[in-house]
């Protein structure tokens, strides 16, 4: 019983044999059947593919016709056409005319013979789940690869390997970029230096047709041709020189043998990596105290160097200090000279707003004072004017009781004229009274009489 994903062989009995694809259950019959057998579909990822072989079956013709005759048609020469090749003729007619050459002879198999049988060839590119049938069969490659350490073969490989020949047998192929790593090994130089230089090749399978048509080990084809060009770039550099140019086995232009190749075989190149290279032990040993040697005298010219430029590079920095302190100090200085600027131009600018303010106040208040002043004095002339016009009231008051009372005195028949000379006459300042207390001899006083103020003119003294 085959499930969906198998397949059943049966060998009958008569020879014949039938792939019958799962889902299927069969019995098996002792007298029909040799033996039935499960396997398993191929699956084939999208990057993946088989080729496959299909025999194409003989058909008879109905009509009876002979069987058709199909591949392996060969020119076999005949005895005069080996003679002519000889050089000899067979000889002359019984007629006496030039010898008769017989025309070549063509020889075939008939189409239903094993060995005429016509073979078709076609690529099953994946995914998919392949089943073959009864008439046909897969394509197996034989190519170099590198043991490992189960014994299976690996295409990849490792770094220092050995590529042998049939390590690798396969039928499903990858249709996807790849790569190997590939050590070549006694690659001679100019000076006779025996080295193994390791790469490791990208590539990627774009025909596979292509590469069925011309090849039959894809790998061993790609190490022959990768050491053809390794071993060309390094036979015209000597040991030394071919260390300096190692960079250059890392650019695919380098290996057109490689390239080449590849183009016939339906790959393209895509990279090439220089991984290293291996020597023998003395040219080892010699290379590696060169370097040291080498490697020493650079350090101590190094150290030397480190010590001069040190040496160069503290006077560069005490310079640059110096220059820098004094430009540090020049900017302070300037600093300082700036801030004092600043400071006398900001005091003489508080003075002057100061002094504007003061002067502002002063005159404020000078204008204060003027006005102030200004309405003291329009108030005391006001004053003075209410003043006067009460005097001048009350005068002409007096003056008219004055009039009244003088002419009810003079209607009171009282002499005016004496009455207003009474009133006129000057009345002393001071009285001195003295009393001699009724004595004989009275007293003798002398006296010192203040002086006066001097009188007004028209006034009149006591």
């Amino acid at each position: 019983m085959a499930s969906q994903g198998e397949y059943l062989i049966v060998q009958h009995g008569d020879g014949r044999k039938e792939h019958l694809r799962g889902p299927q259950e069969l019995c098996f019959h002792p007298l029909e059947h040799e033996s039935i057998s499960v396997h398993e579909a191929l699956k084939l990822a999208a990057n993946e593919a088989v080729v496959v072989y299909r025999r194409m079956p003989y058909a008879i013709d109905p009509s009876g016709a002979p069987p058709q005759l199909v591949a392996k048609l060969e020119v076999v020469p005949t005895m005069s056409h080996a003679a002519a090749a000889a050089g000899t003729s067979i000889g002359p007619s019984a007629t006496g005319d030039t010898p008769v050459s017989a025309p070549p002879l063509l020889t075939t198999e008939a189409a239903g013979q094993e060995g005429a049988m016509h073979v078709e060839r076609r690529v099953v590119h994946g995914p998919a789940v392949f089943m073959p049938d009864s008439n046909e069969w897969l394509h197996t490659f034989s190519w170099h690869g590198s043991k490992t350490a189960d014994g299976k073969g690996s295409k990849t490989g490792y770094v220092g390997d050995v590529k042998v020949p049939h390590a690798l047998n396969f039928q499903v192929i990858r249709c996807m970029p790849d790569s190997m790593y590939l050590s070549v090994r006694e690659v001679r130089t100019v000076d006779d230096a025996s080295l193994t230089v390791h790469l490791m090749l990208f590539y990627e399978l774009r025909s596979i047709e292509t590469m069925l048509d011309s090849t039959n080990d894809m790998i061993g084809d790609f190490v022959n041709a990768a050491s053809a060009d390794v071993m060309t770039f390094a036979s015209r550099l000597s040991y030394e020189a071919f260390l300096q140019e190692t960079a250059e086995l890392s650019k695919a232009e380098n290996f057109p043998i490689l390239q080449s190749r590849m183009a016939q075989t339906g790959n393209s190149l895509l990279k090439v990596v220089y991984r290293g290279y291996g020597a023998s032990s003395q040219l080892q040993e010699m290379h590696d105290a060169a370097i040291s040697r080498r490697t020493k005298l650079r350090l101590e010219a190094d150290a030397a160097r480190e010590e001069q430029e040190k040496r160069s590079m503290e006077l560069r920095c005490r310079r640059d200090r110096s220059v820098q302190e004094q430009e540090l100090e020049a900017a302070a200085a300037k600093h300082k000279l700036e801030v004092s600027a600043l400071q006398k131009a900001q005091e003489r600018k508080i003075q002057d707003e100061e002094h504007a303010q003061s002067l502002r106040y002063a005159t404020e208040r000078a204008q204060r004072e003027l006005e102030d002043e200004r309405s003291r004095h329009e108030a005391a002339l006001r004053c003075e004017k209410e003043i006067g016009e009460v005097r001048v009231t009350r005068a002409a008051a007096e003056h008219a009781a004055e009039l009244r009372k003088y002419e009810g005195l003079k209607n009171m028949g009282v002499d005016l004229t004496s009455y207003l000379v009474a009133l006129a006459t000057a009345t002393p300042d001071q009285h001195i009274k003295l009393d001699a207390g009724g004595g004989a001899n009275p007293p003798i006083v002398h006296l010192e009489l203040p002086r006066s103020a001097p009188t007004p003119v028209g006034a009149r003294r006591a």
